[in-house]
C-alpha cells in the first residue's frame, strides 16, 4: 500500500489511516493550481455522487496514471467505483471540519512516486467540497423518502422505485417480484394496549422484515400496518419462499418491547408479468393479500 501524510487546507483534511500509526512524510504539498480549481468546477455540475466518482476517475487520468478507485460511504453502504482494482493503493479519509465524508483509494499496478502522491492529494482537495454537497443533497433525499417510525422507505419512495424496477426488469429480461404485507388484526392492538405499542408494532415487524429480506431488496412502508418489498431477480418460487420466511419469523416472535404477544401478518406476492404496467402489477399483488385474508390470515398467496 502507498502511504501519505497528512494535507490540510483551511478546515479541510485528506488523513491516510497510516498517519495515525506514526507514518509522517514531511514533503510539503505542492500549491493548489488551476487545475484543481478546474476540476471541482467540473465536479459541481452533478449531486449525483456515481457520477462524480465516475467525473473524477476520469478528470484525475488527465494529469496521473491510474487504473481505478474505489469510494466508500461515510455511513456503510456498497463502494462506488470507477475503473478497475490494482495492486498498489493510496488511501484516504476525508474530513471536512471534522466530519467524515467517506474514504477514497486509488489504485494501480505501479508504485506511485512522491510526486505524484503530493498531485494526487491536492487533486482530492478538488473532490471533497462537492462531495460534501452530493452527501447532504443525498441525505435530504433519503430523509425526504423515509418513513421516521420504521424507517423503511415510504410511499413516495414506492412509486418512483415501482416504476423504475418495473422498466428495469423489462428492459433486461429479469424477474422482478412483489410483496404486500399487512400485520393482521393490527387495530387490536391500538384499541388494547394504545396507539404508542402499536407504533413498536409496527416498528418490529419493520425490523424482522428488513432482517428477512436480502440485500439487494427494497422495503417500505405503504401507510398504516401495510409493507411492499420489491425483490429484484425473483421468480414466483423465490417469491413465496421469502414471503414464507417473513411471515414465519414474525410469528415468533414472543414479545414487543418487553410485553408477551403474537403478531402475524399475511402476504399476498406476485411476480411480473411481460406486458402489465406497474400499477397492474401492484393490483395484483394487493389483491393476492385480500386472498390470504380472506382464507384467514397468517398466510401468503401469489397473485
Amino acid at each position: 500500500m502507498e502511504t501519505s501524510g497528512l494535507t490540510s487546507t483551511g478546515n479541510l483534511a485528506l488523513v491516510n489511516p497510516l498517519q495515525a500509526q506514526g507514518v509522517v512524510v514531511p514533503t510539503p504539498p505542492e500549491n493548489l493550481g488551476p487545475r484543481v480549481l478546474e476540476l471541482s468546477s467540473v465536479l459541481q455540475v452533478t449531486l449525483d455522487i456515481e457520477a462524480q466518482i465516475e467525473l473524477f476517475g476520469k478528470e484525475i487520468q488527465r494529469y496521473l496514471l491510474i487504473d481505478g478507485l474505489g469510494y466508500d460511504l461515510p455511513n456503510g453502504g456498497p463502494t462506488v467505483s470507477y475503473g478497475s482494482e490494482a495492486a498498489r493503493r493510496a488511501t484516504y479519509d476525508l474530513k471536512l471540519e471534522d466530519k467524515s465524508l467517506g474514504s477514497v483509494h486509488v489504485c494501480r499496478e505501479l508504485p506511485f512516486s512522491r510526486k505524484e502522491i503530493t498531485s494526487l492529494e491536492n487533486l482530492l482537495c478538488a473532490l471533497v467540497y462537492p462531495l460534501r454537497n452530493a452527501l447532504s443533497y443525498r441525505h435530504a433525499v433519503e430523509s425526504a423518502s423515509r418513513d421516521p417510525l420504521t424507517g423503511a422507505q415510504n410511499r413516495l419512495a414506492l412509486s418512483n422505485a415501482l416504476l423504475r424496477e418495473v422498466d428495469l426488469a423489462k428492459r433486461q429480461d429479469l424477474p422482478l417480484s412483489m410483496l404486500v404485507i399487512d400485520i393482521d388484526h393490527f387495530k387490536t392492538f391500538n384499541d388494547t394496549f394504545g396507539h404508542s405499542f402499536g407504533d413498536d408494532v409496527l416498528v418490529a415487524v419493520a425490523e424482522m422484515i428488513a432482517n428477512t429480506v436480502r440485500r439487494s431488496d427494497l422495503l417500505y412502508r405503504f401507510g398504516g400496518e401495510e409493507f411492499v418489498v420489491l425483490a429484484s431477480h425473483t421468480e414466483e418460487a423465490g417469491a413465496m419462499l421469502l414471503a414464507e420466511r417473513i411471515r414465519s419469523n414474525i410469528e415468533a416472535m414472543q414479545t414487543v418491547r418487553g410485553r408477551d404477544i403474537r403478531v402475524t401478518v399475511s402476504t399476498g406476492v406476485a411476480t411480473l408479468n411481460d406486458d402489465e404496467s406497474a400499477e397492474d402489477f401492484f393490483s395484483r399483488a394487493d389483491q393476492a393479500l385480500y386472498s390470504a385474508k380472506n382464507d384467514g390470515r397468517n398466510l401468503s398467496r401469489m397473485g
